[in-house]
């Protein structure tokens, strides 16, 4: 068979844009292999926006939430006293939007101009402002009755976006709630009462406040990007699908990628392309470049592989975000959860899903949130939180039985860089990961200062009615030294691993941020969330459809080899 002219290796959010883009030119033959399945985006567990909270909880495994799961694990971390940290990744087509909590934040220009100050033109925030806007369909300015039943302080919702800032055409569909839990608009008005204003819009003019989050929803079902990006093009006749695939290495002639070997129900393949996109992620992309050779050269001949490029900085420069959770028992039933008094409520629920897809199954419970400076002297936000309207959590919650709810604090830039190693030659052994969480540059004093934020909204008046006590940590747990231990003991991540194929063009440099090529070779790019330099502040996913749709632009841009004749 003639090569693909492209061959996208991943169908996550990146690889589903990448294969929506490329293809829409009818001449190019495009080709998306995924390790996982097919067809995922009309199946009920990813659809229903709670069942998210099913996919890492194994007593709920009977359900199908593995089957859209990858594991991988932190070795032992000195910084958490020798502690590994459980990493799930999202398998199948739509990848990791298949089972993320779907809220979408951007983060904050002076991320995108710390890019492009690092030396990435054309990466800066208004460089990419047009292609937030692009993939975007923004439902509060796009439908005019969406968020009728949102008012947000004394307005309406919807009175209050700039849309400066947003698309309305765009395949992704990013909406309000549809049904807020009495218990997110008792944190808005605690979180004035502490001191935070209200924002109506993460991703509007400032990030700063306290407000409710829009997820990548679509009349209360999950969106992902198989939904979003892949199935509206499937009829194309130059876009071919390879589900159940495996990508086992990248083939070169002399320097020149032209293919991948792939594993399929135990067999071993080759499939031919005239170019190669890796839109794998932070882990797995850059295992397959050190697999084919493409790393650091000493480590690579160490484990026999030929050398065909040595770059140091490929696994090199893993960031994440750092989360902790405070759990708090309630004395009420308003927030969501399982007991006898909510058992007529609960049901109301199931029906009011089937009928208009609006209440408990619509939400991911993670409805309010904040952004807020630990450090008086600058504006910028160092902190995240999310307020949860259950207990049911997928880092370590209680479980679903009784009512209570979540404050997760999290650290936008914790400092600490680790990084992605082969521990073998075999692509079916999984990579080394080290994230060296509070070592180096990376300390608890953000994160206690974040605690101790979250725990001053808490103490306000609006809770009263509603909170019985902290059940983790405790009120017993104030002091600096109690804190940094209860952190060691139970911070994790995000699930936003980002910056293992850094763009760049300095020494520890994995592609070049104006075409995305891998520096030495020839017809090999990367278009995922590991060519970010630096962590965004917020959640990565939208950050990570942004960038595959300006890396769309710029492979677009330029012209193929001619193809050889057959």
């Amino acid at each position: 068979m003639e090569p693909y002219d492209y061959l996208i290796v991943g169908a996550g959010a990146a690889g589903c844009v990448l294969a929506n883009r490329l293809s829409k030119d009818g001449t190019k033959r495009v080709a998306l292999i995924e390790a996982g399945g097919d067809g995922n985006a009309g199946k009920a567990i990813v659809r229903i926006p709670l069942a998210m909270v099913t996919f890492m909880a194994p007593a709920l495994a009977f359900l199908g939430g593995p089957k859209f799961m990858s594991w991988f694990e932190t070795e032992p971390e000195p910084g958490l006293q020798g502690r590994s940290i459980a990493l799930p990744r999202g398998k199948g087509t739509g990848g990791s939007t298949n089972v993320n909590g779907q809220i979408f934040i951007r983060g904050q220009r002076e991320d995108f101009d710390g890019w492009k100050a690092a030396g990435n033109p054309g990466w800066g925030y208004d460089d990419l402002l047009p292609y937030f806007r692009k993939l975007e369909r923004f439902e509060l300015l796009a439908d005019p009755k969406a968020g009728d039943h949102i008012r947000f302080g004394a307005r309406p919702l919807r009175d209050q976006i700039d849309g400066r800032y947003h698309g309305t055409e765009g395949p992704l569909n990013v909406a309000p709630l549809r049904s807020v839990n009495p218990m997110a608009r008792a944190y808005l008005e605690a979180a004035q009462r502490a001191g935070h204003p209200l924002n109506a819009d993460f991703n509007g003019a400032r990030q700063n406040g306290a407000g409710l989050y829009t997820f990548t929803q679509k009349r209360g079902e999950r969106v992902t990007a198989e939904g979003a990006y892949l199935d509206p093009v499937r009829h194309r006749p130059n876009l071919t699908v390879i589900p159940d695939t495996v990508a086992t290495r990248i083939l070169f002639e002399e320097r020149r990628a032209t293919g991948i070997a792939v594993r399929r129900g135990g067999e071993e393949g080759v499939i031919a392309a005239r170019e190669v996109i890796l839109a794998a992620g932070a882990f797995v992309s850059p295992q397959l470049l050190m697999l084919s050779g493409i790393g650091p050269g000493r480590d690579l001949a160490r484990l026999g592989i030929e050398v065909v490029e040595d770059l140091p900085g490929v696994g090199r420069n893993l960031q994440d975000h750092l989360d902790v959770t405070l759990e708090y028992r309630a004395k009420s039933t308003a927030p969501y959860g399982l007991s006898w008094k909510a058992l007529p409520r609960n049901v109301l629920h199931v029906g009011d899903w089937l009928l208009r897809r609006r209440g408990l199954f619509s939400s991911t419970t993670g409805e309010g949130g904040a952004f807020l400076s630990t450090d008086p002297a600058r504006e910028r936000p160092d902190i995240q939180l999310f307020f949860c309207t259950g207990r049911a959590n997928t880092q370590a919650a209680s479980g679903f039985t009784g009512h209570g709810f979540l404050m997760h604090v999290c650290e936008l830039r914790p400092g600490s860089i680790g990084r992605v190693a082969l521990t073998s030659a075999d692509p079916a052994a999984k990579p080394s990961i080290l994230y060296n969480f509070f070592r180096g540059n990376s300390d608890m004093a953000v994160l206690r200062a974040g605690i101790r934020a979250a725990r001053h909204i808490m103490a306000q008046q609006p809770f009263a009615p509603h909170l019985d006590a902290e059940v983790d940590p405790g009120p017993e747990v104030q002091s600096d030294g109690a804190l940094d231990a209860f952190i060691r003991e139970r911070v994790g991540t995000l699930f936003h691993p980002v910056g293992t194929c850094a763009m760049g063009r300095g020494e520890a440099a994995v592609v070049d941020p104006e075409s995305l090529r891998v520096h030495g070779v020839e017809g090999l790019r990367v278009v995922d969330a590991s060519i970010m330099p630096s962590i965004v502040s917020g959640n990565t996913v939208a950050a990570t459809y942004c960038l595959a749709e300006r890396g769309a632009d710029l492979i677009k841009a330029e012209r193929l080899p001619v193809r050889r004749a057959a």
